[in-house]
């Protein structure tokens, strides 16, 4: 199937789940959907701000770019973000916290990865998803060892500490990002992203990935199978599972400790 190339400016509308007080009501309301929408203008691209590959004149766009918006308001958010110290905590804590998250991340991805390693085959179709999954080469020690390098050089770029730096964004507002790009094209070391239903993310209290779509119009096409499509679903649903199961570790861990809750939507 031929679907539109991705670029900057086009729209990631999506449905996110948040809990809300609606006053007069004694008590939150989990999980209440509130449409999320906003245009996708940061991060294009691995390389981002260089900008080397148009689409319609428009810098192209990969997975992870990211999209910062709105939700259409549907009541007060629990707790209130910006007059709440765990809010402004939670920034400053960012950094700190995003690389622990990393380390705690890469740990469970290789025992993941070891695991699985001894029920298939590395080269095998599973073992190929497994590894896309954790991001753990398990063929040999020298790719676990190249796997684990890769995944910290990222914070060798400025690019990545630019994001950790950037605060928390309070309700209303949002973010979303690219979630599935194309496995047969690339720009700049990432997958070209394509409008499709489902390929996105947006912010939500409930990690349901893939739960938002990449909206625009290019005469730009890109080729991706249905089983494709699915594939990367797939792997996308399974690391945020392995990624919000971390982070809900430590938060527990957090709160626990600091006996008090944050809010807002995470970078």
């Amino acid at each position: 199937m031929l679907w539109p190339a991705a670029k900057m400016g086009d729209m990631i509308i999506g449905l996110d789940l948040h809990t809300v007080m609606i006053p007069p009501a004694p008590s939150p309301i989990p999980m209440l959907p509130h449409p999320y929408f906003g245009p996708v203008f940061l991060w294009s691209t691995p390389q981002f701000p260089k900008v080397n590959t148009l689409i319609n004149n428009m810098p192209a766009c990969t997975s992870g770019a990211m999209s910062l918006g709105v939700h259409i308001p549907q009541g007060l958010p629990v707790p209130p973000t910006m007059l709440n110290l765990g809010y402004w905590k939670r920034y400053l804590q960012n950094i700190p916290m995003s690389l622990m998250l990393v380390a705690l991340t890469m740990l469970a991805n290789l025992a993941i990865a070891g695991i699985s390693s001894i029920f298939v085959k590395p080269d095998s179709e599973a073992g190929r998803f497994m590894k896309d999954v954790t991001g753990i080469d398990c063929s040999s020690w020298d790719g676990v060892w190249g796997s684990i390098k890769g995944a910290f050089s990222a914070y060798t770029q400025w690019t990545t500490w630019a994001q950790l730096l950037m605060p928390p964004i309070p309700y209303p507002g949002g973010q979303g990002s690219v979630a599935v790009g194309s496995p047969n094209v690339t720009v700049n070391g990432g997958s070209l992203a394509f409008v499709a239903p489902l390929m996105a993310t947006s912010c939500s209290d409930l990690p349901v990935v893939p739960n938002a779509a990449t909206v625009g119009f290019s005469n730009v096409m890109v080729g991706v199978s249905i089983a494709q499509m699915a594939r990367g679903l797939a792997v996308s649903t399974a690391q945020a599972g392995v990624s919000a199961g971390v982070s809900a570790g430590v938060s527990r861990l957090n709160r626990n400790r600091d006996g008090d809750n944050d809010a807002g939507c995470p970078n």
